[in-house]
């Protein structure tokens, strides 16, 4: 195997940032496209997911307000993702938000925020390829298929193969496939939308899912279920990831970023407004949640045709999302690797391909560890409580829905260490920090939605399972081990620690 490491570094201007072109043995550069890019940011939100199975924790404070909530996640997720977009105007780096954070905040709360990124990329791969798993499983055995196709672990193993295979040989493999199935799942439920929508659901069609009054609920429910709406979108700034590889960056990363919030947020008021009509605008407020399920829980009452069909789309949904987050995770480790911060071993790239292989075998072998640790560290009985599906699927179902639920905060708290970063860059450059400050206060309402159930259970009575008393365990431990870990750093390596986030390729 041919490798080489790209560890060069860049001469910098007098503030610090990089001034000459990356070199030629880095990652392949103009390899993809507007549309790939966008793909990458759409895909890795999971809409056809989130829209079958997810949005119901929207629902659980929203009721028959939730398609108001999620139109509010949209504008609050554009706040954030303009910031993203400011800073990748000037810094087109793999690095993405680990890199923007640096120039915003210094070494120090960039390497925190590069941590908890990683991490929750680390969590959230195996999370979303275990809800592929499970989600097929299913369908193999709603339609009779030999029993080993209904086993989610096979399906988990097929879908790390597929990881390896579409990110080894070339960036443009894996945004193309996401570009594809991510539309052809999308558009399952659009259609099954239609469907519900056509028919009126089940009072008639209504403008009272988006009155808070109308629908039965106070606008504090609706800002509640706004801060899962904006969950929802975790994984749309992703396509900064592929800054030093798409075509035009400083043009295509911003309007990547900004436009998967317009799309998905279109996608999720459609898919919701769908849903709440299909329940009845009052009653989806106690309907909606008891489902644990979003537009998929009405296939079987308005189009039993689309049932499976429906199980597939959010299982391929996943698929896809995981490989996204596998390319996210792979471009953040090898920046930080490129930058002395994790190994260097991490920045090595494929002579033929121009992949970071390094980080591709790594970042899946922490899949199949993390998977194997999860399900390894609780019983059967605990993962019964939270998988909801007691049997076979039930470890599967738990590491989907533990997975999601743990990275949430992570990415939540990354978000607002952005908007700090980029209220920090603005006042440097004498310019108005609405934007920033509106990033901050989105983020701020999302890491509180994100905790909200590690301390008030989901149904009156029915207590907080200890797996989700231990997210803000996991927060608060995975911060203290990297802000330690970077204390040690500036201390041993210094050359490192100055230079960080200075070197782009």
């Amino acid at each position: 195997m041919t490798e080489t490491a790209a560890v060069a570094r860049i001469p910098s201007d007098p503030a610090g940032r990089q001034s000459a072109a990356p070199p030629a043995d880095g990652l392949r550069r103009d390899a993809i496209s507007f549309p790939e890019a966008l793909a990458q940011s759409v895909s890795v939100m999971a809409p056809a997911m989130s829209g079958a199975f997810v949005t119901y924790l929207a629902a659980i404070k929203a009721g028959g307000a939730t398609p108001l909530a999620f139109l509010l996640a949209t504008g609050s997720c554009l706040l954030i993702g303009a910031v993203v977009s400011r800073f990748a105007l000037r810094l087109p780096s793999a690095g993405s938000l680990y890199t923007y954070t640096v120039d915003g905040l210094g070494p120090f709360w960039g390497f925190v925020a590069g941590c908890l990124y990683s991490a929750g990329l680390v969590i959230a791969g195996p999370a979303v390829l275990a809800g592929f798993a499970v989600f097929t499983s299913l369908v193999m055995r709603n339609v009779g298929a030999p029993a080993v196709l209904g086993q989610w672990w096979l399906w988990f193993a097929a879908g790390v193969a597929v990881y390896f295979l579409l990110s080894w040989f070339s960036i443009e493999f894996s945004t193309r496939a996401q570009l594809v199935f991510t539309a052809a799942t999308a558009a399952t439920l659009l259609l099954l939308a239609a469907v519900i929508v056509g028919k009126g659901g089940a009072g008639g069609n209504t403008l009272a899912v988006f009155s808070p009054g109308a629908a039965g609920v106070t606008w504090p429910l609706v800002l509640g279920g706004m801060a899962f709406g904006i969950l929802s979108f975790t994984g749309f700034e992703t396509a900064a990831v592929l800054g030093e590889e798409t075509r035009n960056p400083r043009r295509s990363i911003p309007w990547a970023v900004l436009g998967s919030v317009v799309v998905g947020g279109l996608f999720y008021v459609v898919v919701t407004y769908a849903t709440a009509v299909g329940y009845g605008a009052r009653e989806a407020t106690t309907a909606w949640p008891r489902s644990a399920a979003g537009l998929a829980a009405l296939a079987d009452r308005y189009a039993a045709w689309l049932g499976n069909w429906v199980l597939l789309a959010g299982g391929l949904s996943a698929l896809f999302c995981g490989l996204g987050i596998h390319t996210a995770a792979t471009r953040t480790s090898f920046a930080m690797g490129r930058d002395g911060v994790l190994p260097a071993r991490l920045a090595r790239i494929h002579r033929r391909h121009r992949t970071p292989h390094t980080a591709i075998v790594v970042n899946l072998g922490l899949m199949v560890a993390v998977a194997v640790v999860m399900i390894g560290a609780t019983g059967q009985s605990t993962r019964d409580a939270v998988g909801v599906t007691p049997g076979p699927l039930s470890a599967g179902f738990y590491l989907f829905a533990e997975g999601l639920t743990m990275i949430a905060p992570l990415a939540m708290l990354c978000y607002a260490l952005l908007a700090i970063a980029g209220a920090r860059s603005e006042l440097r450059r004498g310019r108005r920090l609405l934007v920033p400050f509106g990033a901050l206060l989105a983020s701020a309402v999302a890491l509180f939605g994100s905790l909200y159930y590690s301390f008030e259970p989901i149904a009156p009575g029915a207590g907080v399972p200890g797996p989700y008393r231990a997210v803000p365990v996991v927060l608060f431990a995975v911060v203290m081990a990297a802000g330690t870990a970077g204390l040690v750093l500036r201390r041993r390596r210094p050359a490192a620690w100055a230079a960080m986030g200075t070197v782009f390729e």
